[in-house]
């Protein structure tokens, strides 16, 4: 348990004992929105009922008869009992949870012996690999390290489509563009796969300008399902062309999956579950096709085997499901799927849960916001969208213009200039920072919310960023080097180092409560499903500690201040480290 667990239970202990009624709890307790107040609050409103008195009075009442440990000051302000901490006796112990724990620290056992599969990425082979697909991977692999973080057993799981109408259109695409076709397979991948976005899109263009044209692709289609020998050397090497650059996408954003999904495994199986609920009547028959009637539940009807006989999405999704839960009886599965699909995921989960009882409250679409950009909605059907490896190779170019400068970029506020001119590794740096850059300026927002990407601000080593983040962390790696402490992780007792007198100044106790908060981000990070949490964390602990390192020196400190100070520091760069690797951030040592 964390020093402030201890602390809101003592709180909650306290009043119950005041009032000889068990009326609080410690989950009661809220933080102040201003400082000024107090470090932690009890909102009376529900005890004033109970006890027949204003929220007003209820928190006068109590001042005086409430005390804790690690309690200096109780005081009422208007409806509110407010706590201020014994910020002395707190940060040797915050410290030292710190730096005994080190990756360990912020963890939690919430999800103990419970499964959680968390499956995305969900890029369709023969198509593009838009920004909207790399929204979707950084997010899932990000909630999936978070859950991680709180005791879940993570099953990552990437289900693609294989097979489908969409295939057909590229492998039409493909017949009509054969010069280019010969031509790419001697290029490096990345090639082969912009040549299948090409070709995609000229299918589908076709398909709704040309009755004729649509129809081949509706018979080709059919050739694709029915495993067609005329079609299939062609379908297994333009497949294979797609999975090999997704695997090299995926390995560059490091991520990786347990288990890889097709629809082309799942169709048959789908098809009979769907069919064999006809005859129970969960499905209906409708104009020669096969249905979910969602109306009686509050929802829309959707297809789930189209009147060819061929099952729809819908109907793929049931025999994912079944083999999914076959394989790994996860407690919950959860569906990292843009906001487009909302509607169509309340159907399939009430199809499901009647199909299948046990499933019930055991399936959940994560849904998250659009990538916009001023251009207006992305589409891989008329061939304009933003490709998620162009996106990743502009924002490297960005960060390596920035570190030509030979003192490199502007100082975050309160640091020195960056010497990124005098690195020896641009290259690697400049890989790490970008991907910093990019990962920060998608998962810093809400999933719900949309995102205009601005390269700019993403690669900005000031502000709301990634590289702002990294910086931090080298710049407080380049003050322990310089005090010839290369591992403070390494400190035994650092409690018994750090007199408490020592870190007493405004500034350093903010950091020391910022810093005892940090578990409870993580924990709401996964209660929420949402990595900005984490990510808004991070920025304010940033943003203290270079306001602080602005004002405070360090090493030029007297002894046993300066020394306490890089105790405190060295356990900002824990807690940073530790934050950053949930959002699947590499920090750098110099930059």
């Amino acid at each position: 348990m964390y020093i402030l667990d201890k602390i809101k239970k003592n709180i909650a202990k306290a009043v119950i004992q005041a009032l000889k009624k068990k009326l609080v709890k410690a989950a009661d307790l809220v933080y102040p929105p201003n400082p000024e107040f107090g470090d932690i609050s009890l909102p009376c409103f529900n005890l004033a009922k109970e006890l027949k008195k204003t929220a007003v009075e209820t928190a006068e009442f109590l001042v005086g008869k409430v005390s804790a440990d690690n309690i200096i000051a109780v005081k009422a302000i208007g409806p509110f009992l407010n706590f201020t901490f014994n910020k002395a006796r707190l940060a040797p112990v915050v410290i030292e949870e710190i730096l005994k724990q080190k990756e360990k620290y912020g963890l939690n056992k919430n999800g103990k012996n419970k499964i959680i599969m968390v499956e995305f990425a969900h890029p369709n082979t023969h198509k593009a690999f838009h920004i909207g697909h790399l929204r979707n991977i950084l997010t899932g692999e990000a909630v999936a390290r978070i859950l991680q973080a709180n005791g879940y057993k993570i099953i990552r799981a990437n289900y693609q489509g294989d097979i489908g109408l969409h295939i057909a259109k590229c492998l039409w695409g493909v017949s009509q563009l054969k010069k280019e076709y010969q031509a790419v397979k001697s290029e490096p991948i990345k090639a082969r796969a912009e040549f299948l976005g090409q070709a995609y899109a000229l299918g589908s263009k076709n398909y709704e300008a040309n009755a004729e044209v649509k129809q081949e692709i509706i018979e080709l289609n059919k050739k694709i399902y029915n495993q067609d020998k005329a079609v299939m050397p062609i379908y297994k090497i333009t497949r294979k062309w797609s999975l090999d650059y997704f695997a090299a996408i995926y390995k560059k954003l490091n991520t990786k999956f347990d288990r890889l999904y097709f629809e082309s495994e799942v169709f048959k199986s789908g098809r009979e579950i769907v069919l064999k609920n006809l005859k129970t009547g969960i499905f209906k028959m409708s104009q020669g096709a096969v249905i979910f009637e969602g109306g009686q539940y509050g929802l829309h009807s959707r297809v789930f085997i189209n009147s060819e006989g061929n099952p729809t999405y819908e109907a793929k999704d049931m025999g994912l499901a079944e083999l999914q839960f076959k394989e790994f009886r996860p407690n919950k599965i959860l569906h990292v799927v843009g906001p487009e699909q909302a509607e169509y995921f309340k159907v399939i989960i009430k199809a499901l849960e009647i199909v299948r009882p046990k499933t019930k409250g055991r399936e959940a679409h994560l849904r998250y916001g659009w990538v916009r950009l001023k251009e207006g909605k992305m589409s891989s059907r008329l061939g304009n969208v933003v490709l998620g490896e162009w996106l990743l190779d502009q924002a490297k170019k960005e960060v390596l213009e920035i570190m030509k400068g030979a003192r490199g970029p502007a100082r975050p506020a309160g640091g020195p200039a960056c010497r990124t001119g005098r690195l020896k590794n641009k290259l690697e740096v400049a890989e790490k920072v970008s991907l910093a850059a990019v990962k920060y300026s998608i998962l810093k927002n809400g999933l719900d919310k949309d995102i205009i990407f601005d390269l700019k601000e993403s690669v900005s080593f000031n502000g709301l960023s990634g590289p702002y983040l990294q910086y931090t962390v080298a710049r407080i790696q380049s003050i322990m080097r310089k005090s010839q402490i290369t591992n403070p992780k390494s400190q035994t007792n650092p409690k018994s180092q750090i007199p408490n007198y020592k870190l007493d100044d405004t500034k350093e106790q903010a950091i020391i409560l910022r810093l005892a908060k940090y578990p409870e981000a993580v924990e709401a990070a996964g209660r929420n499903y949402d990595p900005s949490e984490i990510a808004k964390y991070l920025f304010e602990l940033a943003q203290e500690f270079n306001n602080y390192y602005h004002s405070a020196p360090i090493l030029k400190a007297k002894t046993d201040v300066r020394r306490a100070r890089l105790l405190l520091i060295s356990a900002v760069k824990q807690t940073l480290e530790n934050g950053l690797k949930l959002l699947g951030i590499e920090t750098v040592e110099k930059m």
